[in-house]
């Protein structure tokens, strides 16, 4: 069965090779009585469950892996497309929250589908720190704003953006940072990554689409890229080393209730190539 544990149940083999051929680097072979793949080509595979995913039957197992542990594809387990679209078009930044943790089973749940975000060449090497308490979300609050400060007293070159921030939240406690959010996700890659920025956008993409989806509020955080790239020892508070390219949303349940969708579907630019 070799070190990939790729196996095909020949009672449900019907031999259409589709795993053979829908293999991105070509390592199952078209061998009796069912497809197999040589060990010496073992190496080469990407990871990617293709052939367990695409095979009609259920027959391929890979990685331990079993189709019938797979969610079926079809009609009554897909959204509608009407219903994704509204999803995309209702999405909206949400910068007023309610001061309470979200459960942390439904952090989690999230955070299982978004591991099945796409990364480039399938490297999967996309890291996250989270923040699933308010009481932790205060706390590094208050590191960024006193990290800010001390940056600014030692003589570094503070984007004044920045230190205004920090000053509102000294003088009357407002958070422009975070917007009050309970919680926070950062993403960044590991060495394995071949397409780091894209696949950490990539998989907050799909973080900040599911939390809405349940009912949740979220933003793309600017500000702490802002704040990382001008005090990078920041990065530390969070475990990620402070020449790690990172980006962050912050989440929570929301203060506010958008009605409807915006109106901008003339917005994209959209050159057509004859």
């Amino acid at each position: 069965m070799g070190k990939l544990n790729f196996a095909i149940d020949e009672s449900r083999c019907i031999h259409c090779d589709s795993c053979v051929k829908e293999c991105p680097r070509r390592i199952i072979c078209d061998t009796d009585p069912v497809p197999s793949i040589p060990p010496e080509m073992e190496e080469n595979c990407m990871a990617c469950q293709h052939c367990l995913t695409i095979c009609p039957t259920g027959a391929v197992s890979i990685f331990g892996k079993h189709p019938e542990d797979s969610i079926p594809l079809s009609s009554e387990t897909l959204p509608t497309p009407h219903k994704l679209a509204t999803l995309l078009r209702g999405r909206r930044s949400i910068r007023r929250f309610r001061q309470e943790n979200v459960d942390k089973a439904l952090i989690h749940e999230i955070m299982a589908t978004v591991s099945n975000a796409p990364t480039g060449c399938n490297a999967m090497d996309v890291h996250f720190s989270l923040i699933d308490d308010i009481d932790v979300m205060h706390r590094f609050l208050g590191k960024v704003v006193t990290g800010l400060e001390n940056a600014a007293q030692s003589g570094r070159d503070v984007p004044e953006h920045l230190l205004k921030a920090a000053a509102k939240y000294r003088e009357s406690g407002i958070d422009t940072f975070f917007r009050g959010a309970p919680h926070l996700l950062v993403a960044t890659t590991g060495e394995q990554a071949v397409c780091g920025p894209e696949d950490i956008i990539i998989s907050l993409t799909y973080f900040e689409l599911l939390a809405h989806s349940f009912g949740l509020g979220a933003t793309w955080c600017g500000y702490l890229k802002f704040v990382t790239d001008a005090v990078p020892e920041l990065k530390l508070e969070l475990g990620i080393a402070e020449n790690k390219y990172l980006y962050g949303v912050m989440f929570g349940k929301p203060a506010i209730r958008h009605c409807r969708t915006a109106q901008r579907d003339e917005a994209a630019k959209i050159r057509v190539i004859k």
